[in-house]
């Protein structure tokens, strides 16, 4: 029986969140092509020789990486490992979508999935592993001659329904309930994990678009509230989950579909804590509470910068700091804690104006805040707009990280940017407003784990390799 080997290079900055696109692929392959799936995860053993094992042991006729534009160049050191033992190499996710052309000039790359990968995957996989080449719909292909089949646009499931439950066997699940954070501030050591319940946004932010529409479509598509209500009680049966995390960009897009998912959750007594992010000007006060009452417990928001100049101008996010500032105040009141998402270092953003988002930021009554580094991932509208202006961005793969570094130099030099991202998280956790949520952290040996982790991402050295 033929096999196919999944391969997450995720070298840095380990998290709890498990790779649940990967896990999903392996359930599909296995349901319609009847194919073996191994799955090698490098968060928790992040070393080359831990992916030369798994090929050794492993032996499959296929390997397939799912890497973003961040993990580039641990994932072409990892495809390497695979061309040297003669597997051919599928590549997926955001970076082979936006640069296919790029990634198949890489001797050890066949194939490059644009967008939803289980359609072309299956068109793949049984092509590569005989050795063959030819035109798919989705994807990418290159012949041992170097000939070269560009994608004929996207492929993508029609309907998520449909799609079956991720294979969480192949993945250390145990280790990644211990390590997942999400609701950490909720109750440390919470037992959870992410669910998907959507693909696609309809919104424009710059540094997000068009890059997830080429990933998913400019519609956006939802599973049905009983299809994700039956996962999360699988998970819960399988588990013992105690609550659960939406990845999706914008969960309360549709009212309608976020009030039916709260009558199922509720009609299917499975009583969890949960959380999700959304836009801070698609969620109402009453909707907050008909969310809260059925577990809502955590709401990411973005912000991203307090100046319109920059969250405007620049980022095209397309909600103001009052709307912010009135739904991270709503949350408070009802009992939903909120998780902030800021950006320092656009462009020509000022040293003033990243100091008025870190005050403006540590004013609102949220239990947690993000300050990551402004990183223009290639392929969306900000990062064209920096090279139209004149913008030297690296193409050293390795200087993107927005924990750590920049690839650019703007009005604020790398070294004063990260002082100010240190100093950022050093005034926003240690105002009175968090003083409660950071005790009842330390009281807890999950929660000072869980602290450990995101620390370490904003620490002196952090950034570095794995």
């Amino acid at each position: 029986m033929p096999k196919l080997g999944l391969i997450f290079p995720r070298f840095r900055y380990p998290s709890g969140d498990y790779p649940l696109g990967l896990a999903l692929l392996g359930a599909v392959v296995r349901r319609e092509l009847s194919w073996q799936v191994a799955l090698c995860d490098t968060t928790f053993d992040p070393r080359l020789g831990h992916v030369a094992e798994f090929l050794d042991r492993e032996r499959p006729d296929v390997v397939g990486i799912g890497l973003s534009t961040l993990m580039l160049g641990e994932a072409l050191q990892v495809a390497r490992l695979a061309a040297d033992r003669g597997i051919p190499v599928v590549a997926g996710g955001p970076h082979a979508t936006t640069e296919p052309e790029e990634l198949l000039r890489h001797p050890a790359i066949s194939a490059a999935v644009i967008g939803e990968g289980e359609r072309p995957l299956l068109a793949l996989l049984p092509m590569l592993a005989e050795g063959r080449a030819a035109p798919v719909p989705g994807a990418w292909v290159k012949g041992r001659d170097g000939t070269v089949w560009p994608a004929t646009g996207r492929d993508p499931w029609p309907d998520l329904d449909d799609l079956p439950l991720p294979a969480w066997d192949l993945v250390d699940m145990p280790t990644y309930l211990s390590a997942w954070g999400q609701l950490d501030s909720v109750r440390p050591g919470l037992r959870g994990v992410n669910v998907s319940g959507a693909r696609g946004c309809p919104f424009s932010c710059t540094f997000c678009q068009p890059v997830l529409d080429a990933m998913f479509g400019k519609k956006l598509r939802q599973r049905s509230p009983r299809s994700l209500v039956e996962e999360i009680g699988a998970l819960k049966d399988r588990y013992d989950i105690e609550g659960f995390w939406f990845t999706d960009d914008t969960f309360t897009t549709n009212r309608h579909w976020v009030e039916g998912f709260c009558d199922t959750l509720e009609d299917s007594g499975l009583r969890l804590l949960w959380g999700c992010t959304t836009r801070a000007n698609l969620i109402k006060p009453e909707l907050l509470r008909r969310m809260h009452s059925v577990g809502l417990r955590k709401l990411g928001i973005g912000l991203e910068s307090a100046t319109q100049r920059v969250r405007e101008g620049i980022y095209g996010k397309g909600v103001s700091a009052e709307a912010v500032a009135q739904t991270v105040t709503h949350a408070h009141e009802i009992g939903v804690q909120t998780l902030l998402f800021l950006m320092l270092g656009a462009p020509d953003e000022s040293r003033r104006e990243m100091i008025a988002t870190i005050e403006a930021a540590t004013r609102l009554p949220a239990s947690e805040a993000s300050f990551s580094l402004f990183v223009p991932i290639p392929g969306t509208d900000v990062h064209r707009q920096m090279v139209a202006a004149g913008y030297d961005l690296s193409r050293d793969v390795t200087d993107y990280d927005y924990y750590a570094r920049q690839p650019f130099t703007g009005a604020v030099d790398r070294r004063e940017l990260r002082m100010l991202q240190r100093w950022a998280y050093l005034r926003f956790y240690s105002h009175p407003l968090r003083w409660r949520s950071l005790a009842r952290t330390a009281g807890s040996r999950a929660g000072m784990r869980s602290l450990g982790r995101k620390l370490r991402r904003i620490a002196p050295g952090s950034g570095g390799g794995a």
